[in-house]
This record gives structure tokens, C-alpha cells and sequence, in this order.
């Protein structure tokens, strides 16, 4: 075989080689995660407390979960209301592993009106290092009476 050929195999070799690992870095592996990259997930989305009587103190925990491969850090927690409280257990989540997002509502800190009573509904925004979804917001409903 003459060096020309040589040449130019062992360079399509290693383009091709170059190519496929682009590839299989790129989807996601065996465990759902991709790359190195943090990914998170929140369940649910939403939560309805569904009736409650005012001055009632209600609380609901949501699941932060990372799917990616590299460590999730959870930026800055912020709610759509002075009313509504919202915490999370740990500021880093390493892959594959969850932590708690505890959400407390008070429902009278708005007072006795009607911006206090009827359907009410409070966002939490959550942003991390996801590089693909920075910010992730959740909801919570009640119908206050």
C-alpha cells in the first residue's frame, strides 16, 4: 500500500473517531443523564392545596431532582408573593440525587380582602446552573374562604 493511502485512511479513521464520540457524548447514556452538563427536574409542577380556611399556615414539600451528569446548584429561590415562603434543604445536588423544596403559605398574610380570599395562586421560581433550563418555576393554588 503506498504512504498516500496510509495517509489518508488513518486521517478518516480519526475524523471518524472524532465524529462518534461527539456522538455519544451528545445523547443521553444508559441512565438518562447527558454529558456533563447538571439537569433538573421539579415534581410536580404544580400543587393545589384545594380549600382552605382562612389563616391557615399550609406547607408542601416538591422534589428537585438532577438528571444531568454534573452537580446542580440551586442559584436563588424566589417566590411571586411575601406571602408564600420557599426553601430548599441543599444548595448542590449531585447527579442522581434529589433534594427538598419546602413551600409555605400563609394565608392571611395578605389580609382579609379579597386579594387574601377566593382562588389564589403563588408562583416559586427556582434558578440553577441548568444551562438548558436556568430558571424552573412551580405552582401552588387554594381556594381560601
Amino acid at each position: 500500500m503506498n504512504s498516500k493511502i496510509k495517509i489518508a485512511l488513518t486521517l478518516g479513521l480519526i475524523v471518524l473517531g472524532i465524529a462518534s464520540y461527539g456522538y455519544f457524548k451528545a445523547i443521553p447514556g444508559p441512565s438518562g443523564q447527558l454529558g456533563n452538563e447538571p439537569r433538573i427536574e421539579i415534581n410536580p409542577q404544580n400543587y393545589d392545596f384545594g380549600e382552605a380556611q382562612f389563616g391557615q399556615i399550609l406547607e408542601y414539600s416538591f422534589t428537585i431532582t438532577n438528571l444531568g451528569g454534573a452537580p446542580l446548584e440551586i442559584k436563588r429561590v424566589a417566590t411571586s408573593c411575601a406571602c408564600t415562603k420557599a426553601k430548599v434543604d441543599k444548595e448542590t445536588i449531585q447527579a442522581g440525587e434529589t433534594a427538598e423544596l419546602l413551600v409555605t403559605y400563609d394565608t392571611a398574610a395578605m389580609g382579609d380582602s379579597a386579594h387574601g380570599k377566593g382562588e389564589q395562586e403563588r408562583i416559586i421560581y427556582v434558578k440553577t446552573n441548568d444551562p438548558n433550563n436556568p430558571q424552573v418555576d412551580v405552582t401552588i393554588q387554594a381556594l381560601v374562604r
